[in-house]
């Protein structure tokens, strides 16, 4: 028996403008298109917006998340024979905007996927995976971020200060960033064994009380591009690094919910004294991963509670 194939096209993914209690929700739009072979009774198509669960969810014993189902059906009869042809429906779903974004993190797995069926003297269906994004909405107190840039600076121990500089606190995934970053040495003496950026992702689980910090992406100067002799007055080097795809190596933020997504771009530094004693600095300042519609839209930033938490750690000596 040749069996009718059924294909799902939808042109991008669910942008909610908001935070969950304030979005208004989004349409999300498609067309379904059904192919026959031979004539074969129909009674339903129908097309499901609905979260999405896998066989690795359920062995890694993720936190679900809330069920959603939503319906359009686009074809209903008593079971009329179809012939053979090409037959082309759209649909239309009302997202409501207090949906949970997409994430795939340690705490918590969030997957959906739009999914035609359809039904008859067989049943056949198809699916394909849909992201739902969420973005300040323009107007917000977000805005007044709009031109906030990386501009920080912190001195160690009156010896070493360190500066970054150059980029937006807002970046895309799967695009690079360019940072310049300083070291002055306050005190003679001091040499350079490391130079380079890293990008942190942060994970936070508010009813476990818990958090996890991962390093998603990082460059480093080779040892043959730092000069070997003492610092003089200052050095500067321009740094780029690639920022990964989102749910991947990386998510997006996620500012609401039970599990939240925070990231920040660490410009890090390895020194020798004059005595052979080495040090790891690393200046931290926040830095927001957004989707592309978000970073391209110079309006509409995300809020940083801990804006002037930029601060030098000492992590090894």
């Amino acid at each position: 028996m040749i069996l009718p194939s059924v294909r799902v096209f939808a042109p991008g993914d669910v942008v909610l403008q908001g935070a969950p209690g304030e979005a208004a929700g989004s349409t999300f739009e498609g067309r379904v298109m059904v192919t026959v072979r031979v004539p074969t009774r129909i009674q339903r198509v129908q097309v499901t917006f609905q979260t999405q669960t896998s066989r690795w969810t359920r062995l890694r014993q993720h936190k679900p998340a809330a069920p959603v189902a939503l319906h359009d059906c686009m074809y209903r009869s008593a079971g009329e024979m179809w012939g053979r042809g090409t037959y082309e429906f759209f649909f239309r779903i009302a997202v409501p905007g207090d949906l949970s974004e997409t994430m795939f993190t340690a705490h918590k797995r969030v997957a959906y996927e739009v999914r035609a069926e359809v039904e008859g003297s067989v049943r056949r269906a198809a699916a394909r995976p849909v992201a739902v994004k969420r973005v300040p909405y323009f107007g917000s107190v977000w805005q007044a971020l709009a031109s906030d840039v990386v501009h920080v600076s912190a001195v160690w121990r009156d010896r070493i200060e360190l500066c970054a500089l150059g980029c937006s606190r807002v970046q895309r995934d799967g695009q690079p960033l360019h940072i310049t970053g300083v070291v002055r040495a306050l005190q003679k003496g001091f040499r350079l064994t490391k130079v380079g950026v890293l990008l942190e992702e942060r994970t936070r689980c508010r009813a476990a009380a818990t958090s996890t910090s991962a390093v998603a992406a990082s460059r480093f100067l080779r040892a043959s591009d730092l000069a070997s002799e003492p610092i003089v007055d200052q050095r500067a080097f321009d740094l780029e690094l690639l920022i990964p795809r989102a749910y991947g190596r990386i998510q997006y933020d996620v500012k609401h919910g039970p599990v939240t997504v925070s990231h920040r771009l660490a410009f890090v530094v390895a020194i020798v004294d004059q005595y052979g004693h080495g040090t790891s600095l690393r200046l931290f300042t926040p830095l927001h991963i957004m989707p592309h519609d978000a970073a391209d839209a110079p309006d509409q930033l995300p809020a940083y509670a801990d804006a002037l938490a930029d601060r030098i750690l000492l992590a090894a000596t």
